[in-house]
This record gives C-alpha cells, structure tokens and sequence, in this order.
C-alpha cells in the first residue's frame, strides 16, 4: 500500500496556525488545521484533527487525500509504515517547514497585494523559539521559510545568528530566500554552515527587464552576483521558477543559467491564485497559463513542445507545468473557489 509519511513526521508552522501537509488537497482545510495560540506545542502536534488524518493512513484508508499530487509528482513521500508511527505520536516531529513571517524585502506581484514588513517580530521569534526548543531531540530538518525572506526578518535572522546548534542532534537546514540578502549575512551564519545543506532561491526569471518586472524591489544586478555567490558555496542549491504569462519565454534561458551556475535542481511550478495576489483574480486569469482560453496558452504549450530536450535535463522538474500538472493544480484551485 502507498503511505503517506507527513503526518507522522512533517509539522508545518505559520504565525497562528500548524498544519502536517497542504490543506489544499483537502475539500475541507479545517480537518486538518489547528488554528491558534499554543504553548504546549505537544497538544498541537497531537491535536484531533492531526490524529484522525493519521488514524485514517493506519486502517488504510487514504480517502481524505485523494487530491493530494504527491503521489504523481513526489514519490519521495510514498514510504512504508514504520513502528513509531502512531496516531497519537510520542515521537516529535523530524520536518519542521517555517512559513510564519511574511516579511520580504520583495513585494512580488504574483505574492502579495503589497510590501509587507510585519511588526509582529517578538511573536515570530517567540513562536520559532518555541517550536526549536519543544521539538529540538527530533528535529532532523527544518526550513526556514517559505511565506517571506529570512534575511529581511529581523526575527528570523536573529534566530539564524544566534542558534546555539549543540542542543540539536544535528539537524540539516533549508534556507529557502530570494537570494539577495544572502552574501551580505552569510559570514554571520558560520556556526551553522556545516548544517545548512541546500539553499532554495527563488527567481522566477533568467533576462534583466522579466526579473525586474516580476521580482518587484529586486534588481538584476544584486540577483545575479547572489546567483554567483551561492554557486560557489558547495550546497544543494534549487532555483524556483513560478511560470505565468509574464515570464514564461525565459524559461530555456532560466534552465541553461541554472544549470551555469551549478544548480542542484530546477522546480518549474505552475502560479497559483494566492490570496494576496495583487490585482486579484482578474490579474490571475490574465496570467495563469493553465487555462486553455489564455490568450498566451498555445505559445507556451508550443514552448514546452520545442524545449522537450532541455526540460528534461536531469535536474529539471517540470512536471507541475506540463498539461496533466497543470490540470492537477487547476481542479484544485476551483474546488477551493467553489
């Protein structure tokens, strides 16, 4: 049988709620979110809602995910069961995936209505305080963060520079960033270098005048000589590309970059109709490229056709662009909606 270890293993944090995998998948997201304040994160890790989705995996009984993609698109997931896997779990989570500030020195369209600067920073570093001292004989991996740039914060950047990492059992971290700031505090993270394995960036396009139209804030010039600097840092490093109508010409370029600057892996994805998406769902639908009456959708199917050899390079994945990912991300999305 397939199983599914992230309820078991992943705990994802945001500034008043937890989550063990992406309610998007669920039709609905409060049967499995925990919505809240804690303390004792023990009572959200074993929360009800987090034991019935576990419950269901240990009777065998997959049926609250049958929209989840990671089965076609991330097979890393699918593993067997094994004997800590409980639903009521004495174990702590191993997966702690950060996204609990927002605050970006970007202000990217295609994320957000506008700058966001949170003055919230006592909480956040309280609230990831927290969680790394709860959970810290478990934790095997953490990333930080998914909802904004951890260098723009100034509650995660103190988090970063001043972990004392030898309370941990040497944990493997993720710095998921635009890149930008990242030579500027690198030096200031050398206690945990050894730990920090990959370097997520995200960049979104590959010619001076596409960045600096999508990346708003961003200049080509600080992206590039980041791109330079991290190549040379000898860690996994990903480069992101969210693909819409704005820049989806880029994308041989973006891949033939990724793969000069030593790029450990490219994930192309497919823009989704965040909430905060500045212009709304009428800016969504004119670059959504999923939709087969966009007005750039033929162009880009035929981009994807005539660049099939590149697109399958060996550290490229583009399987959340082609038609069947595609698809995937398009019923999810007007599930939500309806």
């Amino acid at each position: 049988m397939e199983f599914c270890t992230n309820p078991f293993r992943t705990l994802h944090i945001h500034p008043r709620s937890y989550i063990i995998c992406c309610p998007s998948w669920f039709s609905d997201k409060n049967q499995v979110i925990v919505k809240g304040d804690y303390k004792n994160l023990w009572d959200v890790w074993n929360h009800d809602n987090f034991k019935r989705l576990r419950r269901y995996w240990l009777e065998g009984n997959k049926s609250l995910c049958d929209n989840c993609p990671l089965f076609l698109t991330q097979p890393q997931w699918i593993q067997v069961k094994r004997d800590y896997m409980r639903e009521e779990m004495k174990d702590a989570p191993q997966v702690i995936v950060f996204a609990n500030d927002a605050t970006c020195n970007l202000h990217c369209w295609t994320c957000r209505s506008k700058p966001i600067i949170e003055k919230r920073q006592q909480q956040i570093f309280e609230q990831t305080e927290n969680v790394l001292d709860t959970f810290k004989e478990g934790i095997r991996f953490f990333s930080a963060i998914g909802s904004g740039d951890p260098f723009a914060s100034p509650a995660w950047l103190k988090i970063l520079q001043t972990i004392d990492i030898k309370k941990f059992n040497s944990p493997e971290i993720e710095i998921f960033t635009n890149g930008v700031l990242l030579p500027k505090y690198w030096d200031s993270l050398s206690h945990i270098h050894d730990n920090i394995i990959r370097i997520k960036m995200s960049v979104d396009a590959a010619s001076p005048e596409v960045y600096e139209r999508t990346r708003l804030g961003g200049r080509w010039r600080d992206m590039d000589n980041a791109m330079r600097f991290i190549s040379k840092l000898g860690r996994q490093y990903i480069l992101n590309m969210i693909v819409q109508a704005d820049n989806y010409t880029d994308i041989p370029l973006f891949i033939e970059r990724a793969i000069d600057h030593n790029a450990t892996r490219v994930n192309l994805t497919m823009l989704k109709n965040w909430p905060d998406l500045r212009g709304g769902t009428a800016a969504f639908n004119e670059a959504d490229l999923s939709q087969p009456g966009n007005p750039e959708h033929d162009k880009f199917i035929s981009l994807l056709e005539r660049e099939s050899a590149l697109l399958n390079h060996p550290i490229v994945d583009a399987s959340r662009i082609y038609p069947a990912g595609q698809a995937i991300i398009r019923n999810i999305q007007q599930s939500n909606i309806s």
